[in-house]
């Protein structure tokens, strides 16, 4: 059976020139485990960001050259290569201008952008400003974490403050998809919705998820596990 990445990568075969992802509960995890697979392929590969991610001496990217500035395209990437691009800022890395990006397209195989934040929680409602996905997006990953069941909404979905408080469970996954501000804002391109730490709860929740949805690209799974639980076939 092929792991999580491994089926992602198949689902984005032929559009993963510009990948986003989106959401809350894993994007930084999915951007580095699937730079090192498209990496693995002998692909030149570009982790960025259009919001802001953590500098890379607090979090490591794993990619093998780091740019600041126009430096980037001046360099050779070569096959099977990582390369980090952002902007320094004071607390975090920042995203470069979207037209650097487009023109690094040229350069690389892979783009990899994280597109959205959530300030470390795992579920999110999106605000009228985020995600930013640039119109050369050719696909799109959404994730949300689906081990929080029984928790406070309030504690763990940025952006939920205009909700009642209550305690997560089916119906708000359910929210999360069909929400004009929820997981499937602003995607482009082909579309994979994962939730992720989908090995941490009941297997009758990940059924009836699935099946409420079967139109939907929905994948159940593990990142830290790289396994694949479960996914609608589209």
């Amino acid at each position: 059976m092929a792991t999580l990445i491994e089926s992602l990568q198949k689902h984005f075969s032929g559009n993963e020139s510009c990948i986003c992802i989106t959401g809350s509960g894993g994007k930084t995890t999915a951007l580095i485990q699937l730079s090192e697979a498209y990496a693995a392929q002998q692909k030149r590969v570009l982790v960025s960001t259009t919001t802001k991610v953590r500098h890379p001496e607090d979090r490591d990217y794993h990619c093998d050259h780091y740019f600041w500035d126009e430096a980037v395209f001046s360099y050779p990437c070569k096959k099977g290569e990582r390369v980090f691009y952002a902007k320094r800022g004071p607390i975090k890395a920042e995203a470069p201008p979207l037209e650097d990006l487009e023109r690094l397209k040229e350069y690389y195989d892979v783009l990899i952008l994280e597109a959205d934040g959530a300030r470390g929680r795992g579920l999110k409602l999106h605000s009228g400003k985020d995600p930013v996905v640039p119109s050369f997006t050719t696909a799109t990953l959404a994730i949300a974490s689906f081990s929080l069941f029984g928790q406070s909404l309030s504690e763990h979905c940025f952006g939920c403050e205009s909700l009642d408080d209550r305690l997560i469970d089916e119906e708000t996954y359910s929210l999360l998809l069909t929400h004009p501000e929820g997981m499937q804002k602003r995607m482009k391109g082909v579309c994979a919705i994962l939730f992720n730490q989908a090995e941490r709860t009941d297997r009758t929740k990940i059924e009836n998820i699935r099946t409420q949805f079967p139109n939907l690209p929905l994948f159940f799974g593990s990142l830290e596990q790289n396994l694949l639980i479960e996914r609608n076939i589209i």
